[in-house]
Formats: C-alpha cells, structure tokens, sequence
C-alpha cells in the first residue's frame, strides 16, 4: 500500500495542479498552499507542494539560547491535496504527505545524524459554503475531517535508535482537523482578502505520546496584477501567519520543552500559464518565536506549488 501511495504522490507532484488566488471571481482561490472555499459542482482540483524548512538556532521562550546539542534540522516535503465539487455547496477533499527526509545533524565529532523519511498522514475532509454573497464578493467555509497516520510504528535508524519525534515523518496517532475560511474580493481594485484558521487535534500514539494541539491562522492580502506588461497572469500575496502549538505529553504528563507560538511573514507570488495550470512560490521569514522551554527555532522556509482545476 505505502508503494501505491509514494506512485499517487509522485504523479501529483509532477504532473500537478495548484496555486493561489489568481485573477479575480468567484471560483476558489488558493492561499498558502491550500484551497480557500468549495469547489464548483463536478470540477476536481489537485494541489502539489514541494516545501523545504530548517531550524539552526535553539531558543528559551523568546531569547536565543547558547545551547548547541543539534547544528542543524531540515526536512524536504511533498504533498497532494485532491478536491472535487460534489455539489455546489459541498466539497470533499483529500491529502497526503511524504517526508523525503526528516534530518537532525548533532554536534559530535564524529559527525552524527539522524534521518526519518516516509509517508507522514492523510487527512480527509468535508467543506460547506457556509455563507456566499457573490455581488458583495464575501464567502465564508467551514470544514472537517480526520487525519490518519499511514503507520503506526516509529521508525529506527540504521544502528538501532529509535528516531526521536521531531524526525519521525509520523508518530502514528490519528487526529482531527476543523478549518475555516473567509474571502473579501474586490474586483475593481484587483484586490482580495482572506482569513483562514485551522485546527488539528491528536490522539495518543501506541507509546501514548500525544502530540499537542496545533492552531494555525492566517492573514492573506492579494492583488491582481493588471500591468499590461504582466500579460494580466500574476498575483501577488502577503501572508501573516501564526502557529500555536500547545506541548506533548508522554504518559499523561507534560513534556517540558514543547509548545510554542510563532508569527511567520510570508510573501507568494503567482503565474498562470496558458492551460489555466497555476505555479506559485513562497517564502516563509520567522519574525516572532517564543518558546516553552529550550527548542529548535525555525529558520527561513520555502515552497513551490503547482496546481490546475479540471472541470468534468
């Protein structure tokens, strides 16, 4: 099964569909790397990511910390996300994630590392328009679903270590996950503005580890560039996003150094090419880290996405 699955996720990532906002209407915009509202009745949607991220310096709530034990962490991530339009209202959609690898260089001598790779989780989820008022151009939509590990073993290294969690692709627990989405358009200025919140929950792993609960919002602000020598296909997107992540626990009690609430800047830019494929790459720069305490902050992230809307 895990093989059908890498196949499934390589398709997607190389012959692929996805983006964000484009030019203005009432079809559903992308921000980040996810879909915004539903889909129309009978259109299918895929969304490819590849998303790279590291941590280079440990913190102590807000201030940086001398200690060094890890030099450098970073991971290489791909993922599909698969939506199709059931009726106009209601959206199913799917995702799935796969960790090329998940690495920690220690600061030993001699050099030492530790790897995690393979498939992470997929989530399914159900999407509702909420709300929809296309002549003020305001759209509201709430999801849920569930998330599912594809193993519920941890992972070892070569030599017999159990891989700690920060470099396990999954810790094997299933969870939930509820989103919202609001949408602003102006379609005089070229100009949109979106909010998302999501929200995922997990349960304990076979080891009763209990990742804690994860809060993600987000502040988008798009516009359309109109230039004529933009040929009309590029937009341009800000985004302001926070994580807050609440700790572990192991066996019921708090893991000391988890949980954390960051804010992230992240400015996207993106091309629609003449098949209606969207490409888009994104920058995520960490601007506040607060730590519970002694962590990994981190470090400047990117992602290229790639995504189109097939309408049967």
């Amino acid at each position: 099964m895990s093989k059908i699955w890498i196949i499934l996720i390589a398709f997607f990532i190389c012959n692929p569909v996805l983006s964000n906002a484009q030019c203005l209407s009432a079809v559903n915009p992308v921000g980040g790397t996810d879909n915004l509202l539903v889909l129309e009745k009978k259109s299918l949607r895929v969304i490819s990511f590849y998303k790279y991220g590291q941590g280079i310096r440990y913190f102590e709530g807000t201030r940086r910390s001398d200690f060094d034990r890890i030099s450098k962490a970073y991971y290489n991530y791909l993922t599909a996300i698969i939506g199709y339009g059931l009726t106009p209202k209601f959206t199913l959609e799917a995702e799935a994630g796969y960790f090329i690898n998940k690495t920690q260089n220690y600061n030993l001598t001699p050099a030492y590392s530790l790897t995690g790779k393979g498939l992470s989780n997929a989530v399914v989820m159900a999407k509702y328009a909420i709300y929809s008022e296309p002549f003020e151009r305001i759209y509201i939509t709430g999801a849920a679903g569930v998330k599912i590990p594809f193993s519920r073993e941890l992972q070892w290294s070569p030599d017999r270590v159990k891989l700690p969690v920060e470099v396990q692709p999954s810790i094997g627990a299933y969870g939930g996950v509820v989103s919202t989405s609001f949408v602003k358009e102006n379609s005089g200025t070229g100009m949109r503005y979106f909010f998302t919140s999501r929200i995922e929950m997990n349960t304990p792993n076979k080891e009763d580890y209990r990742l804690g609960t994860s809060l993600y919002n987000s502040l988008y602000i798009s516009r359309h560039l109109m230039q004529p020598w933009l040929r009309d296909n590029w937009t341009a997107i800000l985004q302001l996003r926070n994580e807050i992540r609440t700790p572990d626990k192991v066996g019921g009690s708090v893991k000391k150094s988890s949980g954390s609430v960051l804010f992230f800047i992240s400015p996207q830019l993106n091309f629609v090419t003449k098949g209606d494929w969207y490409l888009s790459g994104m920058a995520d720069f960490p601007v506040y880290q607060n730590f519970k305490g002694t962590q990994l902050g981190a470090g400047v992230g990117f992602t290229f996405i790639l995504s189109k809307t097939f309408r049967l």
